[in-house]
């Protein structure tokens, strides 16, 4: 099966790949080879993907039976207030690919995002309304409204603040940046008025690749299942992997004024990945301690 992944550097398209099955052939579209470090462990194709027509060509050429897009501009404060500047990139690139796939008959997956949701108290269901608090939410509202316009048969994937070690010269995640800063000692504020539920990047994998085997559709919630505070969650990071939890200061939404404003609380029902799909994800402590465990392997 020839499989398509954008964003094939990134953390979650790197597990994506790291996770195939032997039998899949994968082309991993990616922003640069010349990144430093970079690893891929699949044949890639450097490509601008705001360049429809160079992007319309790779898919012609490859001709993929499946479309994992996982691209995207995923800087939450990069995007408030710049909303039209990453439209073509985080809306209709998606748009594209979802028709591209109706037509082709492939199957296609589109990475969307909790921010999506506006935060409340109780738990979001896979379809609950769409109420976005920032603009880089709204543009992956507007994008999953498209790309199910598009494509009915599209697959939805909304992860919750994803971990795992990155690319040498990829984008750090909280996880990472914190382990990194307390190693050296340095003192870290975290905020304890903001609640998720951590998700392990190879979880997000391994969730994908089990719905596209069952031809899964529509909406799909992913999280590690287990709210928590991000203070909580750095306290947790700090306590696997050995280091001073003295240095996390607690802090609140409030003191970071020129960030783009965050759901308060976040939870996900995930009655459709736990009883239909049947797939259940790490606790975010197991997930650190797998983190812990695999950081060898990652030469790091």
């Amino acid at each position: 099966m020839r499989v398509l992944i954008s964003g094939a550097n990134g953390l979650l398209g790197q597990h994506l790949v790291q996770s195939r099955s032997q039998e899949f052939e994968i082309l991993g579209i990616i922003r640069s080879k010349n990144l430093t470090g970079i690893r891929v462990e699949c044949e890639t194709r450097e490509l601008d993907l705001t360049q429809f027509s160079e992007v319309i060509q790779v898919l012609d050429t490859f001709a993929p039976e499946v479309i994992i897009h996982t691209a995207a501009e995923g800087r939450v404060d990069a995007v408030q207030e710049r909303i039209d500047e990453f439209r073509t990139l985080n809306v209709k690139l998606p748009s594209l690919l979802s028709k591209y796939a109706k037509n082709s008959g492939a199957q296609i997956v589109h990475l969307s995002s909790n921010a999506v949701f506006g935060g409340r108290a109780e738990s979001y269901s896979d379809y609950s309304g769409l109420d976005p608090i920032n603009d880089y939410g709204v543009l992956k509202a507007e994008a999953e409204r498209s790309v199910i316009e598009q494509n009915p048969g599209a697959l939805i994937i909304r992860p919750i603040l994803m971990y795992g070690w990155p690319q040498p010269s990829g984008r750090q995640n909280p996880v990472t940046s914190w382990i990194a800063n307390l190693r050296e000692g340095k003192k870290i504020r975290v905020v304890d008025d903001v609640w998720t539920e951590p998700l392990a990047a190879w979880d997000c994998a391994e969730a994908i690749w089990c719905a596209l085997d069952t031809d899964m559709s529509g909406p799909l919630n992913v999280s590690g299942g287990v709210k928590m505070s991000l203070l909580e969650f750095a306290h947790k990071v700090a306590s696997v992997f050995e280091l001073d939890s003295s240095l996390i200061e607690p802090a609140s939404s409030g003191d970071f004024p020129t960030l783009a404003p965050r759901p308060g609380s976040t939870s996900f029902d995930l009655k459709r990945l736990t009883e239909e799909l049947r797939f259940h994800p790490l606790s975010p402590l197991e997930g650190l301690e797998k983190l812990k465990h695999d950081e060898p392997a990652m030469g790091r």
